[in-house]
């Protein structure tokens, strides 16, 4: 691969309860060479660092893990790494990363994947009440070592479906782009073609993706 064809940023964008992890999962499998860069790792390391007790502070660090983000990209791109970025991306993210982009003449694929509102809710719900994520994501208030058994009480920070809706909306989740734009479709989890979309991928990256 050339160093040209290394300076490429993939976005694996939508909105919570799309499946991006799983996505993620299967394109580090199929094309070799990506650094995998997930913002909720850098708000998971700050809400155990820190701490929170409340919202206001939870955004605080929140806002904080965006700017180590953006560092984390500079870095990787300063080094011509490839990298693969996983999170629900939104207006807040954009300005910042197409400046990181055009400062390192990196082409920016995103990978968009779109689901029904109600769809959304019900399986991103489902997921944060089943599958071991970071409490401080479900919480309004979070100290390294609290679980939902020893705080007797239910997570406080899980949205309503009107909030999640809106949330959706304001955000642009749906919308999100930069760059070349890839879109699937992920209501129903048993009719993606995982392979279909690693081949649009390889076309973008023109790099040879394992079967």
């Amino acid at each position: 691969m050339t160093t040209e064809q290394q300076h490429v940023l993939v976005l694996l964008a939508g909105a919570p309860g799309t499946g991006k992890t799983y996505t993620a999962a299967k394109i580090m499998q199929a094309v070799h060479g990506f650094v995998s860069l997930p913002l909720d790792l850098f708000k998971e390391h700050l809400y155990d660092e820190l701490g929170f007790d409340n919202l206001r502070e939870k955004q605080m660090l929140d806002a904080e893990a965006r700017a180590r983000y953006y560092r984390g990209i500079d870095i990787l791109m300063a080094e011509g790494k490839m990298i693969l970025g996983d999170y629900p991306f939104s207006r807040l993210q954009k300005e910042s990363i197409e400046q990181l982009a055009t400062k390192y003449h990196y082409h920016v694929i995103t990978v968009r994947l779109e689901a029904a509102i109600n769809v959304l809710y019900e399986r991103q719900r489902h997921r944060d009440l089943t599958d071991p994520r970071h409490l401080g994501h479900l919480m309004n208030h979070y100290h390294r070592g609290d679980t939902l058994d020893n705080i007797s009480e239910q997570p406080d920070g899980m949205p309503s479906f009107e909030t999640f809706a809106k949330r959706v909306k304001d955000r642009g989740y749906q919308d999100f782009q930069i760059g070349q734009l890839i879109r699937v479709d992920v209501n129903d989890y048993t009719k993606i073609d995982y392979q279909k979309l690693l081949e649009k991928l390889k076309q973008a990256l023109k790099v040879e993706v394992e079967s």
